[in-house]
C-alpha cells in the first residue's frame, strides 16, 4: 500500500480546497481562501445554456482558477492528459509512488461518496495514495475531514468523462515541488487589482458586470422561458449552495482579502474586505430570492430584480475600490 500523510482541512470549494491542500503538502501555510484570490477565483457570467438544460446560465467563479493560481506562483502548470484510462491510471500510480499527492479532476457520478444520479465531470478531489490488492484509491475531497476510498474502476470512468463546458480525459497534476512567489505582496496586489479589472472591464458580453448588465436587461423574458422554474433554482444554487461557500464566492474572497492585508495594509485602508462582504450578502439576497421565485406558480421579476440590482452596486464599488491599490 502507498499512502502519502494527507495535509488535507476542510475546504467550502473543491478546487480552491485542493490548490490548498497540494500547496501545504509542498511546504507553504497558506489556507483556502489565499489560495482562492491569489488564483483570481471571481468570476461572473450569464450565457443561454439550452443545451445543458437550462434556458440560461448563472455562474460565479472563473473558469481558469487553477492555472491562474499556479501562474501566479510562478509555478509551470498544465493538465497532464491521457487518451487512455489504463495509461492515466498508471500515471497516477506511479506520481504517488514518487510521493507526489496529485489533483485530479472527476465526475461526480462515479464517485461513490457522492451517490449522485446526475453528471458533473468538473469535480477536484486529491489523491493521497492506493491500495493494489484492495484496488482502491485514497482521496481527500472539499468538506469530508477524512480519506475516502475510492474503487479503481471507478476512479477509471470518473477522470474520463464528458459533459456541459468540462472534457476530462485523466486531468492529473501532481508536481514535484512548489515553492511561494518571491514577492508575495507583488502577486498578491497583482491579484486583487486583475480580479477587478476583468471584472469591471470584460471585453465579452456574458462575463463580468457586462454580464450582470445583460441579465438585467434579459430578466423580463424569463417568466417566458419554458423552465423558469429550474432557471431560478439552478442559479440559486450555484450562487449560494454548489461549493461557493455562500454568497457567490464573494464572502471567501472578503476572508481572503483579510488575509491579503497583513501584507498589505492598503487592503483593509480601502476598505475592501468589508465591501467584498457586502457584495458576498448581496449575492446571498439574489439567490435567496431567486429561491422564492422558484417557489411560486409564476415569476415575481420585481422581487428579483430589486436583489439584482443591490448586487450590481456593490460588485462595482468592491472592485472600483480595489483599483485604488494598484
Amino acid at each position: 500500500m502507498v499512502l502519502i500523510p494527507p495535509s488535507h482541512t476542510p475546504g467550502r470549494h473543491c478546487a480552491s480546497t485542493g490548490v490548498s491542500d497540494l500547496v501545504r503538502h509542498h511546504g507553504i501555510p497558506w489556507g483556502e481562501a489565499l489560495c482562492f484570490g491569489l488564483g483570481q477565483g471571481l468570476g461572473i457570467y450569464y450565457f443561454p445554456a439550452e443545451g445543458m438544460g437550462v434556458s440560461r446560465i448563472v455562474h460565479v467563479r472563473h473558469a481558469d482558477f487553477e492555472l491562474r493560481f499556479f501562474k501566479n506562483m510562478g509555478a509551470p502548470f498544465a493538465w497532464e492528459q491521457h487518451t487512455d484510462p489504463g495509461e492515466s491510471e498508471k500515471a497516477l500510480r506511479a506520481a504517488l509512488d514518487d510521493g507526489r499527492p496529485a489533483v485530479l479532476q472527476t465526475d461526480i457520478f462515479h464517485l461513490p461518496h457522492f451517490s449522485s444520479k446526475t453528471h458533473f465531470p468538473g469535480h477536484l478531489v486529491t489523491a493521497w495514495g492506493y491500495d493494489p490488492e484492495r484496488r482502491v484509491f485514497f482521496i481527500t475531497d472539499t468538506h469530508h475531514p477524512d480519506l475516502i476510498e475510492v474503487p479503481f474502476d471507478n476512479m477509471r470512468r470518473a477522470r474520463f468523462a464528458r459533459g456541459g463546458i468540462f472534457d476530462v480525459c485523466g486531468n492529473m497534476f501532481a508536481p514535484k515541488g512548489l515553492v511561494p512567489p518571491a514577492d508575495l505582496a507583488g502577486a498578491l496586489r497583482r491579484a486583487i487589482v486583475n480580479t477587478a479589472r476583468e471584472l469591471l472591464d470584460s471585453p465579452a458580453p456574458h462575463s463580468g458586470m457586462g454580464a450582470l448588465a445583460c441579465w438585467r436587461e434579459e430578466l423580463p423574458l424569463w417568466p417566458g422561458f419554458p423552465d423558469w422554474i429550474w432557471a431560478a433554482r439552478f442559479a440559486y444554487q450555484i450562487i449560494e449552495r454548489r461549493g461557493t461557500g455562500g454568497g457567490g464566492f464573494r464572502l471567501m474572497y472578503a476572508d481572503f482579502l483579510e488575509e491579503a492585508a497583513k501584507v498589505l495594509p492598503e487592503v483593509e485602508e480601502a476598505g475592501l474586505p468589508g465591501l467584498a462582504r457586502e457584495a458576498g450578502t448581496a449575492w446571498t439576497e439574489l439567490a435567496m430570492a431567486l429561491k422564492a421565485v422558484s417557489e411560486q406558480p409564476e415569476m415575481d421579476v420585481s422581487l428579483v430584480a430589486t436583489a439584482l440590482d443591490a448586487v450590481i452596486f456593490a460588485e462595482g464599488e468592491c472592485h472600483k475600490r480595489a483599483l485604488g491599490i494598484a
